[in-house]
């Protein structure tokens, strides 16, 4: 419920994602799509991805020669049981265990390529770990089946042994398997926080201090969006790729050339911490996207966002992609007349043929996860299933 959802809160792992490119501004937005408006095209898109972009519980990315990563596979198991949507789930899972998961390592490995037909990289990419655990949580509510926990257990406990380091004697969930000992630092992608899921996981999982990775995640965010990286002054936005040094001062990841952006892996901060005010009517969640005024203003001047700014809110992207206006949403969740004209401009990139729906281009997997969320966020649609 568009209106009702926002007043009541009044890498390693990632890959190139190819913008959806509208080379005119658009222009300023009004009015909110209506509840029914919106629930049918969630419904509608994901029916058409399910068929169009998960093969035998694969999901394919076309714009990546067909591959798979475990990012796709977590999108799609998150939204298959907030459809409600038991054999897509059940396939893209079986796929994910059968292929993606490294029994020794305990970790899915985040790239599997389509021409090799096998893991390209063993490596994990901390947020999709994250959101499989979740996703399996809800099915094991949704569907009352324990063997969905038991799963989950287990991959819990692989966060903590590949994804989670220690700085100064508090934990961090760091962007993968790799990124505790980096030289300079623990490397962490902002965008990997999900501080929603750790308190689910705190309830689920008694054996690990999961609420401290709320605190931790929160003071990281704050860390990296505060300092100046490598800009002049910072616009307050989170960057792609942070580093946290062994004094646990913020600074840049320089192995990543757009690392200091915020881009499109940074967007999805936005969203995250607007799912946490939602589930929990966190504190810090609310604190840090009032800190968020540059998004806000950009809007009300513009009408429409950049997808990629600079750390001092320099334009580095002058097109509008609803991909990153599906994250940036969150950054308006405290605003019902500013959410409502965000999600009317995520809906008008709806396209409906017969019976395929789509968002932007039919082919753009990132476009059609993001857009999705986005409306979902607004729509009151992310029910925190673990708790039902």
């Amino acid at each position: 419920m568009l209106a009702a959802a926002a007043a009541a809160v009044s890498g390693c792992g990632a890959t190139a994602h190819a913008p959806v490119v509208s080379s005119a501004r658009a222009p300023a937005r009004t009015g909110a799509p209506t509840d029914s408006a919106a629930t049918d095209a969630l419904k509608a898109t994901w029916r058409s991805y399910a068929g169009a972009f998960i093969q035998g519980g694969r999901v394919v990315d076309p714009r990546s020669n067909n591959d798979t990563t475990s990012e796709g596979q977590s999108y799609a198991m998150l939204r298959a049981a907030w459809m409600s949507d038991r054999s897509t789930f059940d396939s893209v899972w079986q796929w994910t265990r059968d292929h993606l998961w490294d029994p020794g390592a305990h970790r899915f490995g985040w790239h599997w390529g389509a021409t090799a037909g096998s893991l390209l990289s063993h490596d994990s990419a901390s947020d999709a770990d994250e959101d499989i655990a979740l996703a399996l949580l809800f099915a094991a509510h949704r569907w009352s089946d324990s063997s969905y926990t038991d799963w989950a257990r287990r991959v819990l406990d692989g966060i903590w042994q590949n994804d989670v380091a220690s700085l100064n004697g508090t934990p961090y969930l760091v962007a993968g398997n790799w990124a505790g000992s980096n030289a300079a630092g623990l490397v962490l992608n902002p965008s990997y926080f999900a501080p929603y899921a750790y308190r689910v996981f705190a309830q689920a999982d008694s054996a690990h201090p999961w609420l401290s990775l709320v605190g931790s995640s929160y003071s990281a965010l704050n860390a990296c969006s505060q300092a100046a990286l490598q800009a002049p002054q910072s616009a307050g936005l989170p960057p792609n790729w942070c580093v946290l040094s062994s004094g646990g001062r913020a600074g840049s990841f320089t192995e990543k050339s757009d690392g200091d952006d915020y881009g499109y892996d940074a967007f999805r901060v936005m969203w995250r911490v607007a799912l946490d005010l939602q589930w929990s009517g966190s504190s810090a969640a609310r604190a840090y996207l009032t800190t968020q005024q540059f998004l806000r203003s950009q809007w009300q001047q513009h009408g429409t966002l950049s997808p990629i700014y600079g750390h001092d809110g320099s334009v580095r992207a002058n097109y509008d992609d609803v991909t990153v206006a599906g994250g940036d949403i969150g950054a308006f969740i405290t605003d019902p007349a500013a959410t409502g004209a965000v999600a009317a401009h995520l809906m008008s990139s709806l396209t409906t043929a017969g019976s395929s729906a789509y968002w932007a281009q039919s082919d753009n997997y990132y476009a059609q996860n993001w857009v999705w969320f986005g409306i979902a966020l607004a729509n009151g649609t992310l029910v925190n299933m673990a708790t039902q």
